[in-house]
């Protein structure tokens, strides 16, 4: 099969010069990572008031110096960035005057007096983003598809534009309907959409889909005899946790392939993807360094161990996280993927509460 996420990583880690379509390597995307780790670290210290008050006490660019694996070591000690700090200092994370700024995402926390969370974007750092969703949305469709975008796109730069642009540069038709307010008394019409424009994709949340399957079953559509019926060739669940009943019921209802996408609006949106051939899914190497950590002390989680997620952007300019904590918790993966990608793969991202209460439960033995 055409690895197309290896392809598109292999167009970033390699000089142009080289071969993008020649087996991309680990040692190739290990010493790109670690070069970008220290063009971020040398960039946020210079530019971001918050970088340059945490690392006051530490010699970034002495620890620029280092090697390979020694510098790795010395990076994982770097004091983490958290949401907490996001919503106190949010201006202080800035690498660029807020002119050069032209999207902002305010995300509202839990409590009527939670200060909410704002993530800066620029102009290069939307389209990052553009490029991944052009590339990774050729694991799940191609040029001939019509997909369906159930997510929010009433503004510019929102995930639903982004997304619809990624797949009109790759060739595909982009419905860009938005984020439904209510599938019941929205289903009718996205009924309709689906049997004018012949979709053949959907990208939705995994509770809007689950009601939408029972709609579409009522109206026939998935019925192969009923002269409404649409033929679905993929399904891309996306900002939920998707239980595996789930990913059973809509193959059932809809007879068509279900992928997963893991991401947070502080990554950029995108982060990893699933691949239809192996459990997990592959990150997006070319623009964020993953770590797998004890959410307790932050050390390094053993391979294939659950534990926090904490990431690292490798390319942003506008709003770069430096050892960002996600309270995420997911592991790696360690036997190769069947498609025969090189790309970390993580197992499946659960809900914040669900999963840190198995962690804690794992943690004390309780069983």
């Amino acid at each position: 099969m055409i690895k197309h996420l290896d392809i598109w990583t292999a167009t970033k880690v390699r000089d142009a010069a080289h071969d993008p379509y020649a087996a991309l390597t680990r040692e190739e995307i290990n010493a790109y990572t670690i070069e970008r780790l220290k063009e971020q670290l040398l960039y946020v210290t210079e530019n971001s008031v918050l970088y340059q008050d945490l690392y006051k006490d530490i010699d970034i660019k002495a620890m620029c110096q280092l090697e390979g694996s020694e510098f790795m070591k010395a990076f994982r000690t770097l004091p983490p960035t958290t949401p907490e700090m996001l919503k106190e200092r949010e201006t202080d994370f800035l690498c660029v005057s807020q002119s050069e700024i032209s999207r902002i995402v305010t995300l509202p926390t839990s409590g009527s007096t939670g200060k909410p969370k704002r993530v800066y974007f620029t102009e290069e750092d939307q389209q990052l983003t553009v490029d991944f969703f052009n590339h990774g949305m050729r694991l799940i469709c191609d040029p001939s598809d019509v997909v369906l975008i159930l997510m929010p796109a009433n503004v510019p730069g929102s995930i639903g534009k982004l997304l619809g642009q990624g797949l009109r540069d790759m060739g595909a038709k982009a419905i860009e309907y938005g984020l439904p307010v209510s599938i019941k008394d929205e289903a009718a019409d996205i009924i309709d959409i689906m049997k004018k424009e012949k979709v053949t994709s959907i990208v939705a949340l995994p509770t809007h889909m689950i009601k939408l399957a029972r709609e579409a079953e009522s109206a026939g559509i998935t019925d192969y005899d009923s002269p409404d019926f649409v033929q679905l060739r993929s399904i891309l669940l996306s900002a939920e946790y998707v239980p595996e009943e789930t990913v059973m019921m809509l193959e059932e209802t809809f007879e068509c392939c279900i992928y997963e996408h893991y991401g947070m609006t502080e990554m950029g949106l995108g982060c990893a993807v699933s691949c239809g051939f192996g459990n997990g899914y592959h990150v997006r190497e070319s623009d964020l360094f993953l770590e797998i950590v004890d959410s307790r002390n932050g050390e390094p989680m053993p391979e294939g161990a659950f534990g926090e997620i904490v990431f690292t952007t490798l390319t942003r300019k506008g709003m770069p996280f430096i050892r960002y904590r996600t309270g995420d918790f997911s592991r790696w993966i360690t036997e190769p993927c069947m498609c025969g990608s090189v790309l970390k793969r993580i197992d499946k991202v659960g809900s914040r509460d669900i999963i840190k209460g198995m962690l804690v439960d794992r943690i004390n033995g309780i069983k």
